[in-house]
């Protein structure tokens, strides 16, 4: 009897193996997501799917069509008329169950059609819902312009251990007369064979490239400039010599802004507060790791030093410096505003009135207050004029004091009588009668779409308000500082989906600034924004710099999920982290070959040395971790790129 019931145990025990294994294998193949193919609709919707935010025609068009990758159906969304990041798209409608145990596989194919107005236009957006938390975790990556069906595969790899649901979500961020077109949507648990799969497809290819900068001399002006030889653009130093800027910034430890707690209790420990010999020393560190160059936010004891080394006949790194014309102080009133009166950017990478001579005389006291000290040094190389200015959907921004008096003045030289006007701009959007421009001024209307014959106007102003900003900052430095060289505001990627209607007018400045975080979906600057740095040369005719680029990586702990010590969020880097920093050293190889091998990139600045790690915020942006050690792993690598690239491009040694 106990025989029986010892092989009645083994046979059940081997029954639920075999029912558990075949279960885990169900539930790897199979497809979360309610209806991948959209072939399934209720008047016309797709079932398992619904809109995020509205089905207005003037504000967001979509819809099932047949242009499918497979079957017979596809889902379609496009022709945007909405204030950038204001997300118009398709969702999940039933949320997808999701065990932390596992990692998941996220996959679609998709194309774009028609989308001219900026080559990063599709977000894919995964939200987890949390047992613990109210708000989910966010997960995007943003995805680039693409003629042809084209797959977009993603590891799920970070989970939280209290995840319990997710809803997936495909939108257009950007203003576009375009559209996107999603379909075979697949979100399954990982397996290991696809998760191989996913570590080769984003691993892109390194390319090729040599120059010859030792022998390419050009006439000493004694100060820095830039040239073109043949199709290269060059940084070129005070004495003639091509260089290429591999830069950082400068920093030293402390707890203001996005600074270190930890490091700073040890920078007083170590060092007794002497700032000093602490910039000696980092000095000398990135020297041996390939820096050439101090970015815009370094601090001012390394221009003392850099200042000392030229004048003593020793290797020293340029340096630069960000104006920020933009940023006066919070107290201040003076920058675009909309028809309700709010302010462009809100004093932080705020837009500013360009015809307020308010502003105009703030910016020139600041002007002098900076560029005396470094007007007339041969190793100052130049000045970024402004920061990640918030020049987004400017059109809607014309209502500031003095800019909505030159909108009526240059409506008035356009139509002459403001009935010209009235017929002009009357259409099914809307009806006008105004007995004067003035009334204008109190009705503060505003473009409803982009055939709305507003429209036009509004950019054409916009433009004027661009240019009169970019005409002013340019020839007020160059007048007080003739020699060095005048770079633009740090473009960043956020409002550049508006860029595209007055990036001609930037090729003013001498170089053109670019801020860029990669998403690190590859190993790598992806299409888009590689294009992205394509376009901007191409538009204004000028040479490219990197103001500002990173990686971050989850083992610096700086993401770990759990309680917080002071309650803090995780960083907005989260969705660009890649897993370890051998990964991130990989990317970082692979991006700055990308950068070098381009003839009009001028150099690139990583952001920064030492980790973030404030009250306010924690992020692995750093080569330094929080006991001053660098992530060993990514700096051998990190060196050995400088060096291969300075090698690569025939730099002096």
């Amino acid at each position: 009897m106990k025989a029986t019931n010892l092989k009645i145990k083994i046979l059940y025990f081997i029954v639920s193996l075999f029912l558990f294994n075949c279960q885990i294998e169900s539930d790897i193949e199979r497809n979360l997501i309610v209806n991948p193919g959209y072939e399934e609709t209720t008047n016309s919707h797709p079932v398992g799917w619904e809109l995020l935010n509205s089905d207005n025609a003037r504000i967001f068009q979509a819809g099932i069509i047949d242009q499918s990758h497979s079957g017979n159906h596809a889902m379609m969304f496009g022709r945007v008329w909405a204030e950038e990041w204001s997300r118009h798209g398709i969702k999940t409608k039933i949320p997808l169950p999701v065990d932390p145990g596992y990692k998941y596989l996220l996959s679609f194919w998709y194309k774009t059609d028609g989308i001219d107005e900026y080559p990063l236009p599709l977000v894919v957006r995964l939200n987890v819902n949390r047992q613990n938390e109210s708000s989910p975790l966010r997960y995007d990556k943003n995805i680039s312009t693409r003629e042809d069906w084209t797959q977009i595969q993603w590891v799920i790899d970070t989970l939280p251990p209290d995840a319990k649901d997710a809803e997936l979500s495909f939108f257009l961020w950007i203003r576009t007369k375009g559209k996107v077109i999603v379909d075979d949507v697949e979100f399954k648990i990982a397996d290991q064979e696809s998760i191989e799969n996913y570590y080769d497809w984003r691993t892109l290819p390194e390319p090729e490239f040599t120059c010859d900068a030792e022998n390419t001399d050009f006439s000493p002006t004694g100060f820095f400039n830039v040239k073109k030889d043949g199709s290269k653009w060059w940084l070129v130093g005070p004495e003639g010599k091509a260089t290429w800027a591999i830069a950082t910034m400068g920093e030293i430890p402390g707890t203001r802004g996005n600074g270190n707690i930890h490091l700073a209790k040890w920078f007083e420990e170590t060092y007794q507060g002497n700032r000093m010999e602490y910039a000696k020393m980092q000095y000398d560190l990135l020297e041996d790791w390939g820096i050439n160059s101090l970015a815009g936010w370094t601090v001012d004891e390394y221009s003392l030093l850099t200042k000392e080394r030229y004048n003593g006949g020793k290797p020293w790194f340029p340096i630069y410096k960000v104006l920020n014309f933009s940023i006066m102080g919070a107290d201040k009133e003076y920058y675009a505003k909309n028809r309700d009166g709010e302010l462009k950017g809100v004093h932080d990478h705020s837009f500013p009135d360009p015809f307020n001579p308010e502003w105009r005389e703030d910016a020139r006291q600041k002007a002098i207050r900076n560029i005396d000290q470094y007007k007339g040094e041969p190793w100052f190389a130049g000045w970024f004029m402004d920061n990640e200015i918030d020049y987004g959907s400017l059109f809607e921004y014309i209502w500031g004091d003095y800019s909505a008096l030159e909108f009526i003045k240059f409506l008035q030289t356009k139509y002459g009588v403001i009935n010209t006007l009235n017929e002009a701009w009357t259409s099914d959007f809307g009806r006008y009668s105004y007995a004067s421009f003035e009334d204008i001024l109190s009705d503060k209307p505003s473009p409803v779409e982009w055939d709305d014959p507003l429209y036009a106007d509004f950019v054409a102003f916009e433009r004027i308000m661009m240019k009169e900003y970019i005409d002013y900052t340019y020839d007020m430095v160059k007048e007080m500082d003739p020699n060095h060289l005048i770079i633009s505001n740090r473009l960043n990627l956020g409002p550049m989906g508006s860029l595209y209607r007055t990036i001609d007018l930037w090729s003013k400045y001498d170089i053109i600034c670019v801020n860029m975080y990669p998403e690190n979906l590859f190993f790598g600057f992806d299409k888009g924004e590689l294009e992205i740095l394509d376009w901007v040369h191409e538009k204004t005719g000028k040479p490219v710099i990197l103001g500002e680029w990173s990686i971050p990586a989850l083992d610096s702990k700086l993401y770990d999920f759990g309680e917080d010590p002071y309650d803090r969020p995780l960083d907005w880097s989260w969705p660009q982290v890649v897993r370890d920093q051998r990964e991130r050293a990989m990317a970082y190889r692979t991006c700055m070959m990308q950068l070098a091998s381009k003839p009009y990139m001028l150099g690139a600045a990583w952001f920064k040395v030492l980790d973030v790690y404030s009250e306010s915020r924690r992020a692995n942006r750093g080569l330094i971790d929080d006991n001053h050690q660098p992530f060993q792993d990514f700096v051998e690598v990190f060196r050995s790129t400088n060096l291969e690239i300075q090698n690569r491009l025939g730099l002096s040694k």
